[in-house]
């Protein structure tokens, strides 16, 4: 398994690994990202996962080219986040591995993931007091039977030893899906889709986690309910960025995973 960025390494996460590795011994995994036998995620996929490199805007963390620091849209749309940062651009293998966790129940490979967002807090130089996975809605939550942004929040929690509060924030509306819609049709879609519990989070440096971001329109949905209950400041980390296109944006995540042959 590929160990990704340096840990406080506190002995909960030791235990942790210690039970992933030992169900590893007895059911082998494939690899999530081209199904080799005997890795959740082997050492050629992991190579070609590459962080996105500056320059990137300072809000979004999407990568630019415009002299600008922050995106004019940006400006706009993320005022209660205080910036998202993402590990790599949504792209294969990482997209396949992505799918797989969150559609084929690949739940074991959360754990590997959860290193990328390691190595991610590890260059943001921002200390918090609590982590907070982006919540599903119910019907969601019983229609996969769990929340995969919560998987890899979990073993990142125990890394870093931050707290992880699955309790803290709540998705109280169903919301159709993001796919397909523009900047402004994704804001209004989960606006007001969340609420926060003020006796977790007031006062509180939170840090939000996710799998993919496209405009950040989740997350900062989710900052607001945040905000509206006396949070600090929120930040967002997620494994991958989906990028504009000349089609619209590339976050076309359906549950289709490509065979490999």
């Amino acid at each position: 398994m590929i160990r990704r960025g340096q840990m406080n390494n506190p002995f909960s996460s030791k235990i942790y690994h210690f039970l992933w590795s030992s169900i590893d011994l007895i059911f082998p995994p494939h690899c999530a990202g081209c199904d080799l036998l005997g890795y959740r995620w082997c050492s050629t996929c992991d190579s070609k996962v590459h962080p996105i490199s500056l320059p990137i805007c300072d809000k979004c963390g999407s990568p630019k080219h415009k002299s600008k620091s922050i995106d004019d849209q940006c400006s706009t749309y993320l005022e209660s986040i205080e910036y998202i940062r993402s590990y790599s651009i949504y792209e294969e293998p990482l997209s396949t591995a992505i799918k797989k966790l969150k559609y084929q129940r690949n739940v074991g490979i959360a754990e590997t993931l959860a290193f990328y967002f390691v190595e991610l807090y590890n260059n943001i130089n921002q200390d918090v007091d609590i982590i907070i996975p982006v919540p599903l809605s119910s019907k969601r939550f019983r229609d996969r039977g769990y929340n995969q942004s919560s998987l890899i929040a979990k073993p990142f929690s125990l890394a870093i030893g931050r707290p992880m509060k699955t309790q803290a924030l709540f998705r109280h509306k169903e919301t159709k899906s993001q796919v397909g819609l523009s900047r402004e049709q994704r804001s209004e879609n989960v606006a007001d889709s969340f609420i926060a519990d003020k006796s977790q989070v007031l006062g509180k440096t939170i840090v939000l986690i996710d799998d993919v971001t496209t405009t950040g329109s989740t997350l900062e949905a989710c900052a607001k309910a945040l905000k509206k209950e006396g949070a600090k400041t929120i930040v967002g980390l997620t494994l991958a960025r989906a990028v504009s296109t000349k089609y619209g944006f590339s976050d076309f995540i359906s549950n289709q995973v490509t065979t490999k042959t």
